[in-house]
């Protein structure tokens, strides 16, 4: 057994273990991993397997980048409802079983509310309201969903499955761009964030199957989400920005992995203007942040620096 407490989310795992040394069984950690369903307006509009954390994040990061959601002043209220333990998991498997545990029911509207406010505040905008509503669901399956379609699907049928209801109103016609966040770093303030973020990735380090995002201005890294998923981390970073109503000016994001063009598609989405990150770009995604004037570094490591796009806001 480990000497430490296990991270949210983290089961332990007897598994056989064959290197240099022999054949044993050991302690593993392993990430645990849930399917949803995001719907909005009755209609499933995604599918999403991920780690069960920071889930009002991940639901109101989907549906901003998804176009869904301009604004988390939209949003009237959010609740989150898990499974019961019984129903979610069999007591045959004692780690999955109790896993849930952690994760109680919870209502977070008035965090919701308290955003609102301030996103409300932050900036003056001149909209015209229309007085749609929207409510958007994110339920949790328990059995395999191969084969289910994605179509409207009623919030009143009776389900076994955790839930979480974020519901907004007042669709904003007007367009929500940002201004260009006008960030500027040296190379030495580069690796210095690099190096804070990789000290961050914990759940990498003790599981191998963790995907990092953080914001970050030049004195630090500001916010830090992990999932399964790059693309979750990534939503879920930005669902966060949204809550805290947090503006993308003077701000820069960093990667765990690779950046691949969906992933700059949702970066770009957020406002934000300088990426980094120790992997790879490809060719779309230079191309795409080439249109968007967007800074992309990558093979950030010890020594190294590929800037390939807007090499001026590094100095």
């Amino acid at each position: 057994m480990p000497t430490f407490s296990l991270p949210p989310a983290c089961v332990l795992r007897t598994i056989t273990r064959i290197n240099n040394t022999g054949r044993r069984e050991v302690e593993d950690i392993l990430l645990r991993e849930e399917a949803y369903d995001l719907i909005c307006n009755d209609k499933t509009v995604a599918r999403m397997h991920c780690m069960p954390t920071h889930l009002e994040e991940l639901a109101v990061g989907r549906l901003f980048t998804m176009g869904m959601l301009q604004d988390a002043c939209q949003i009237t209220s959010l609740r989150i409802q898990h499974p019961l333990v019984q129903n979610a998991r069999t007591s045959k498997d004692p780690a999955r079983a109790t896993s849930d545990k952690d994760l109680p029911d919870r209502d977070v509207t008035s965090q919701v509310a308290a955003a609102h406010t301030i996103a409300a505040t932050h900036a003056e905008k001149t909209t015209s309201v229309e007085d749609t509503a929207c409510t958007a669901t994110i339920l949790q399956h328990e059995q395999n969903l191969e084969g289910q379609n994605l179509e409207a699907q009623s919030l009143e049928k009776p389900r076994s499955a955790g839930s979480i209801w974020i519901t907004t109103t007042s669709e904003l016609s007007t367009d929500n761009a940002t201004e260009e966040a006008e960030v500027r770093l040296t190379a030495a303030q580069v690796h210095k964030l690099q190096a804070e973020f990789e000290e961050r990735c914990v759940l990498f380090r003790q599981t191998g199957a963790a995907h990092s995002c953080a914001l970050a201005t030049e004195k630090g890294i500001l916010m830090f989400y992990e999932d399964i998923a790059r693309h979750n981390a990534l939503d879920k970073l930005i669902g966060a920005m949204q809550l805290q109503a947090v503006s993308p000016q003077g701000k820069l994001m960093i990667f765990s992995g690779r950046l691949a063009v969906d992933m700059l598609e949702k970066a770009v989405v957020s406002g934000v203007r300088l990426l980094i990150a120790p992997g790879a770009p490809s060719l779309a995604s230079v191309e795409l942040a080439e249109t968007k004037q967007v800074s992309l570094l990558g093979f950030v490591r010890k020594d190294n620096i590929n800037i390939y796009t807007c090499p001026h806001r590094i100095v």
